[in-house]
């Protein structure tokens, strides 16, 4: 199969980006409202979606040098899983457990083009294992045991992507790229090399003898995965690769040549093909695509595709597609929401264009579009600005402004699909003309967000962090019911109960910060304290990635979480002091005016005297399960029970 070479493809992807339409607000201009313009339409036929992926691959100019303006747990009550946004959507991940056991898959690195693979089962400074495999942890939450039971080999350069368990099941979802953390990133993205994925479901009901059931040979670059009951949601993109065509297009005589080449280029060779336990055919149908109503060039070489697998039966697949690119993803239980970002033509601000797709199964449905000043998301836990409720799309999304006094305006819309036809329209908004007040002071930027219910927590911080309490219980009139300001700020936020939120951020020492927020008085919230840990450069891998942060409730009456940490001095030398597992309690949690945050220990897996661990590459998770904690941290295990943290067992 042919596809474009990658320095090309990369000029395609970048094209996408600077030809965005729209506009936003800019310094002395009226802020330019949401539009219901770039619908998606159905292509009539398969010849209109040849013309608009050659329309693409016609002229392809040169890159614009310009840069970017700057859950709850799944499984059951008695032990934790990977921490989701969402209740009911499970998330891929590279380390799963299912109450009995821990699926490991080996760290992967890339540097460019090239991937380097950590595989170790041994203290930390021996040699990698020479072949990296999918290890099978058998847990004890008796005794806090942890035994290998099984490795599935991988093939020399393959990363695991992430994994889901369940059902007697190990579904594991690979390939030979790593392109980063989906999102901003990627639209800024060097090169788009060619690539394919896979889909591998294993047999794990005998867990010493794992069997590979199914598998699904995909083409194209892995973007993000949801799984949602017995379906597997995978949305992945593709750029066709044809040999000879001029780059760039220098004259008259270049384009004439890349039409010739085109015009004996069949559609069967640009499109992304699937091959399921062997069986080769096309991922897409080109009348099942969808086609940008709003682009004058016709056509872009990109196609963006919704693959639906039902777990028992991958063959049965149906996939939906479109000609665009797309740089963020946010999944309800109803609904998939893919958004890309546009510049808009004075190149002062940018604009973001939301498809929403509707879920049935494997039916994957399109619902319609809007746009909207501004960006809503460009990464990492960033998704939290979008939420789903009662079929209502709430987001909140930053204009980037040319004015120095006040260079950021942070909005929420709240968005519904128009009755009758596919169409998004805009029925709620802040600030708006009755309710001006901004969402944030002048020039501050939007850190933690998370929407619970009818109402939204909002962090923004430049010195201070106010923590702004939105009420969407009109969702035609939201209103900031109440706001509080306090040192440092949280970006990261967790429903403890109906009047208590966890904020986890950085203290105004730039320390990691953990805040207990009263918000039983709307009004007033109230800080019902807060612990630091660590001094000015400590880190924790939680305030960037959800997966990293275990929460289990009501043990007993008392809930249970913990985060991985790194951990300088306090006295701003910037001395390493000790790295791994920090355990706390939250009690009380149903008289808020008692609740408080407890510090119960912790797994100092590296201290100062033990070498200090490469910060930034570490992969840290834990699972508790009973009075047992198991912390994977990077390739290696290590187990202790909830009372006593610092008895801490392993690596195995």
């Amino acid at each position: 199969m042919k596809r474009l070479t990658h320095y090309l493809t990369a000029l395609a992807s970048c094209t996408l980006l600077l030809t965005g339409c729209g506009s936003s607000s800019s310094d002395g201009e009226a802020p330019r409202e949401p539009v219901a313009d770039g619908q998606l339409r159905r292509l009539a036929s398969a010849a209109e979606l040849e013309a608009s992926l050659k329309a693409g691959l016609t002229a392809i100019e040169q890159p614009d040098p310009r840069s970017s303006a700057v859950g709850g747990d799944a499984g059951r009550a008695d032990f934790t899983g990977t921490y989701t946004q969402e209740a009911n959507v499970d998330e891929f991940d590279t380390v799963r457990y299912d109450g009995e056991h821990l699926f490991i898959a080996p760290m992967r690195f890339a540097n460019c083009c090239h991937v380097f693979t950590t595989q170790t089962t041994a203290p930390s400074g021996t040699p990698p294992a020479a072949v990296p495999a999918i290890r099978i942890m058998a847990t004890d939450p008796n005794t806090a045991d942890v035994t290998l039971q099984a490795s599935i080999p991988l093939e020399d350069e393959v990363t695991v992507q992430g994994m889901y368990v369940g059902d007697d099941q190990l579904i594991a979802l690979t390939s030979r790229r790593i392109n980063g953390t989906y999102g901003g990133f990627w639209d800024d993205l060097v090169e788009w090399l060619p690539d394919a994925l896979e889909l591998l479901i294993y047999d794990t009901a005998d867990p010493e003898n794992p069997v590979l059931a199914e598998s699904a040979h995909i083409e194209g670059v892995f973007v993000d995965s949801r799984r949602i009951g017995d379906t597997i949601y995978l949305i992945t993109r593709y750029t066709p690769e044809i040999e000879g065509l001029a780059y760039p297009v220098n004259d008259a005589a270049d384009q004439a040549a890349n039409e010739a080449i085109l015009a004996n280029v069949s559609l069967a060779t640009m499109l992304p093909t699937i091959t399921i336990n062997g069986n080769e055919q096309s991922l897409v149908e080109p009348t099942q695509c969808l086609s940008s109503s709003d682009r004058s060039s016709g056509g872009y070489p990109v196609i963006t595709s919704i693959t639906a697998f039902p777990v028992g039966n991958p063959a049965a697949f149906s996939t939906t597609c479109y000609n665009e690119a797309s740089y963020g993803v946010y999944v309800s239980e109803q609904s998939i929401y893919l958004t890309q970002r546009h510049l808009d033509d004075t190149a002062q601000s940018y604009a973001t264009q939301v498809h929403k797709f509707g879920l049935d199964n494997i039916t994957v449905d399109y619902r319609g579009s809007i746009e909207v000043p501004g960006e809503v998301w460009t990464g990492g836990q960033l998704d939290f600005r979008l939420s789903e409720a009662n079929g209502d799309l709430r987001m909140l999304s930053t204009v980037y402004t040319a004015d120095t006094n006040d260079s950021l305006d942070h909005h929420l819309y709240v968005v519904r699909e128009k009755s009758g036809s596919p169409g998004l329209e805009l029925v709620g908004e802040l600030p708006n003309v009755s309710r001006p007040e901004e969402i944030g002071k002048p020039n501050e930027q939007l850190y933690g967000v998370r929407f619970i219910d009818n109402r939204a927590y909002i962090v923004t911080f430049k010195q201070i962090d106010p923590l702004y309490v939105l009420n969407l219980a009109n969702p035609e009139d939201p209103t900031i019911a109440g706001q509080l300001e306090v040192t440092g700020f949280s970006d990261f936020l967790h429903p403890v109960s109906d009047d208590l939120l966890l904020g986890l951020g950085e203290d105004a020492s730039g320390g990691i910060k953990l805040e207990l927020f009263d918000v039983s008085q709307v009004a007033q919230p109230l800080s019902r304290g807060s612990l630091t840990l660590g001094g000015r450069g400590s880190s924790s891998e939680a305030r960037y990635d959800r997966h990293a942060f275990t929460y289990q409730s009501d043990v007993d009456g008392v809930d249970r979480f913990t985060i991985p940490a790194y951990l300088l001095a306090t006295d701003n030398s910037f001395e390493f002091v000790e790295s791994g597992l920090y355990l706390f309690e939250i009690r009380d949690k149903m008289t808020p005016n008692l609740a408080s945050l407890i510090s119960v220990g912790s797994m100092s897996i590296v201290g100062a005297n033990g070498g200090i661990p490469v910060d930034g590459t570490s992969r840290n998770r834990a699972y508790l399960n009973g009075d047992s904690v198991f912390y994977v941290r990077d390739n290696q295990v290590w187990s202790a029970f909830w009372t006593m943290p610092d008895g801490f067992r392993g690596p195995f």
